[in-house]
């Protein structure tokens, strides 16, 4: 079946990175990192790991549009595949992620994996992404309304979804309420077997 699973990466340490990377990246739709790996190793890691597998920099920008122009423009000439900003920060914001991608996919925060004052304006959020023209948007997987209710407000954007399985969410009722991708990380970077576990988790959702 297709790979719906992206790898979150939250690890600091880069031989365990490389190793998960290597061992996982063609058994995955892509690798997700966030800041905690880019503080220890440095913007070069996104060239390391794209190596193995699409890399989306889950930078969740929030500033001015300048200074998110400039940290999108880093993340695409070091290979990332796909960037993660938020939409709260306005129009203006966002569109300058999206212009500064340059072919980079860029998804955008309207609803989160936790409670936040975001819930009062997904609606908006979503309105404000589909002007900005961002690829996907991302969506909890732990919280089955919310998802629903981006899911009928998204159109043809795509979705990813954080929230499963160390947080609650279900693989499988997510990719029900429409996740095109789920967004995995704990469950496995912290399993025994990694590999395996991915496995299990493949094969739980084939039946």
């Amino acid at each position: 079946m297709e790979n719906k699973i992206i790898f979150a990466l939250d690890v600091y340490d880069h031989e365990t990175a490389m190793d998960l990377a290597k061992n996982l990246g063609d058994k995955v739709f892509a690798i997700k990192i966030n800041w905690p790996i880019i503080l220890e190793n440095g913007i070069g890691i996104v060239r390391e790991l794209s190596k193995y597998s699409r890399v989306i920099c889950d930078f969740k920008l929030a500033d001015i549009d300048n200074t998110n122009r400039m940290i999108t423009e880093k993340a695409r000439d070091y290979g990332a595949w796909g960037i993660i900003s938020h939409a709260f920060t306005g129009f203006k914001s966002l569109k300058a992620v999206v212009d500064a991608a340059s072919g980079m996919k860029v998804f955008s925060v309207v609803s989160m994996s936790q409670e936040s004052y975001i819930d009062d304006v997904t609606d908006k959020l979503i309105d404000i992404s589909k002007k900005a023209g961002v690829y996907g948007l991302v969506a909890p997987g732990n919280r089955p309304e919310n998802l629903k209710m981006v899911k009928e407000l998204s159109g043809d954007l795509k979705i990813i979804s954080p929230g499963i399985g160390t947080q609650g969410g279900s693989m499988l009722d997510a990719l029900m309420l429409g996740a095109d991708y789920v967004i995995i990380g704990r469950s496995i970077y912290q399993s025994a077997n990694p590999e395996e576990t991915l496995n299990t988790i493949y094969k739980s959702i084939s039946k």
